[in-house]
């Protein structure tokens, strides 16, 4: 929606410019040569090789209607009224000049727009994945332990599955409340409690924010391995602690351009190394020269 808007202010903008450049070519076409060099009966010596995209009205071939260019000799003076118009005309031409090339650069910037918006379109997702939101997830119909479910989300170029924000949570869990075919089963997430606190086991992030106090960020159970249950009372699913030989069904989340995360770190941290050498303080001469004195 917000890109729409922009495109339809930058269309505006565009057209506002438009005109305004078609305007200011009329009012330039409307003051034409003769108008200058009959102005208070002077004259203009106008040079033969005229622009291109200018009108010169010739002067008449009868006796009667013509100016003659030598009638005050040759060093007649202009007056200020002429040198007002040219200087405007300078004006104009300059001003024409930049509207174009404003005009031309938000063209630039609106094609720029809609290619990105076509790039930015989701990909489809793998066989046996359905997206949500802006990824894609794999809900099994059969029950494994935690590990094993484990495995076979790698087998799926897949993890087990973590949330990396509250509106993900949301989505997901909305989606399996929805589908009638998948509401009421307990499902295996990437959660794991190696003895201090809930974390997801793929990216070792804790599972609920340390400044959480929502009821449903809490984890109940003795278990080790996080699973995702339906709670009966609220009909919402919640985090639940289980051992992790229980079998469950499980969720997978894929791993849509892991090569291209991999060299945003790689990036990154290139680029932080960078900036930490730049900002390293270097030594002086004489305490190099102590040094390896």
């Amino acid at each position: 929606m917000i890109m729409l808007k922009t495109t339809y202010v930058l269309c505006t903008v565009i057209l506002s410019l438009s005109r305004a450049v078609q305007s200011s070519r009329d009012f330039i076409h409307r003051l034409t040569i003769e108008d200058l060099a009959t102005r208070d009966n002077n004259v203009i010596n106008v040079p033969v090789a005229l622009p291109t995209g200018y009108v010169v009205n010739r002067p008449s071939q009868n006796i009667g209607d013509r100016v003659d260019t030598n009638k005050d000799g040759p060093n007649k003076e202009v007056s200020e009224t002429d040198m007002y118009l040219l200087g405007a005309i300078e004006k104009l031409v300059h001003r024409m000049d930049l509207i174009e090339k404003r005009l031309k650069r938000s063209e630039e910037l609106i094609q720029h727009i809609v290619e990105g918006s076509a790039a930015n379109r989701e990909d489809p997702c793998p066989s046996n994945f359905t997206r949500i939101a802006h990824a894609c997830y794999h809900f099994s119909e059969r029950q494994y332990n935690w590990k094993s479910a484990m495995s076979m989300c790698k087998s799926l170029a897949g993890n087990l599955l973590e949330f990396d924000n509250r509106d993900e949570q949301i989505d997901v869990l909305t989606y399996l409340i929805g589908d009638k075919y998948l509401r009421g089963y307990d499902y295996w997430t990437g959660g794991l409690n190696p003895g201090l606190l809930w974390i997801w086991a793929n990216s070792a992030r804790p599972v609920v924010p340390k400044d959480s106090a929502r009821p449903e960020d809490q984890i109940t159970g003795s278990g080790r391995c996080l699973r995702l249950t339906l709670n009966a009372a609220t009909k919402v699913y919640v985090y639940s602690g289980a051992e992790c030989s229980n079998r469950h069904r499980y969720v997978c989340k894929h791993e849509e351009n892991a090569t291209d995360k991999a060299l945003t770190r790689i990036h990154k941290a290139l680029k932080d190394g960078s900036r930490q050498q730049k900002t390293a303080v270097p030594l002086s001469p004489l305490i190099t020269g102590t040094v390896h004195s």
